[in-house]
Order: structure tokens, then sequence, then C-alpha cells
């Protein structure tokens, strides 16, 4: 999928589980916070959906931080580790620690709930290619549901119709709030 696909899909996922991300963690706080907050799980949820390709040269992601993809994408395959269910496992134990450590910071905890959000979409969406993912790694099966082809006319309508699905649920989301 494109970087355009990706994060709308990262975007609709985190829409659709922000009321219980507000309910639980973000709620309690003034509202001009809540609104950083909000800012903060939405902007690492765009960094988290592009975040699995930094495995591959060229990439969006990896051309905007360029010395975590010589130091870790160089030597992955693509779709292989970073696109795995190890990678978001590890990630989970890896950002728990840091929650642990910082008390539950909330600024933490939206952080990190966006960007595990944003890879968790990416990993989905991939599975709908042809191309696959490796999701069990170190097994190298590539696993594929749908045969969509990358860049393709199906991807490009898929992603206009996430388009209005971020819309509608931004749309949704805010008539919620306001009630």
């Amino acid at each position: 999928m494109t970087k355009e696909t990706h994060v709308k899909g990262g975007y609709i996922l985190a829409l659709l589980l922000l009321p219980y991300i507000y309910n639980t963690y973000i709620i309690e706080y003034n509202f001009f916070y809540r609104v950083i907050l909000l800012f903060i799980y939405a902007y690492f949820t765009n960094i988290g959906s592009l975040a699995c390709d930094i495995d591959m040269k060229g990439s969006y992601i990896s051309k905007r931080f360029p010395i975590i993809y010589k130091i870790f994408g160089k030597r992955l395959r693509h779709r292989g580790f970073t696109h795995s269910l190890v990678f978001l496992a590890f990630l989970m134990y890896f950002f728990n620690s840091i929650l642990i450590c910082s008390d539950f910071n909330i600024a933490f905890l939206c952080l990190f709930s966006g960007f595990i959000i944003g890879i968790l979409s990416h990993i989905i969406l991939d599975l709908l290619t042809k191309e696959g993912v490796e999701l069990f790694y170190p097994i190298e099966t590539n696993f594929s549901v749908l045969p969509i082809k990358t860049s393709s006319r199906t991807e490009k309508n898929i992603c206009k119709l996430l388009n209005i699905l971020v819309v509608f649920l931004i749309g949704y989301r805010f008539y919620l709030f306001t009630l």
C-alpha cells in the first residue's frame, strides 16, 4: 500500500479506538490539555502508520529518519520483521517498560497508543496486498488476505473510500463530543 493509504488507514483505526482512549485516559484532564493529548495521539498514529516501512529504501519514513534506516532498515527484509507480530509485541513491551518507569505519564500513553495503533493498521493493510507480510517472523512465509497490488487502481479506490471514512469519522467524533 502507498503512504496515503497507510496514513488514512491509521487514522480510521485511531478514530475507531478514540472513544476508549478518550474515556479511559484523557477525559479527566482540562480542555486544553485534552486537545494537546489528542494531537499527540493523532500525530503518532500518523508516524506509526508509516513506521513499518523503515525497512524499505526510498520510503517516506526512511527518508525522514535516515539514521534509524541506516541502523535497522538496511539489515531487514521489506515486509519482514517490521511487519510482524513479533515486532508489534516487542514495541508493546518496550513502550510498557517506559510507561512503568514514567509512572504511566499520560503524554507517553497517548504517544505510544497512537504509534501502536498506526503500526497495527499498517500491518492489517499490507495483509490485503498481493505481496503480504511475514506475520509470524522469523518464519519466512508471507500471509496475504487479498491480491491487491500496490499503487493499482483498486488500491487508489480503497484509498478514496478510506478518505471518505476518515472525514465521516472525524465529523461523527466531533458530533459526539459536543453532546
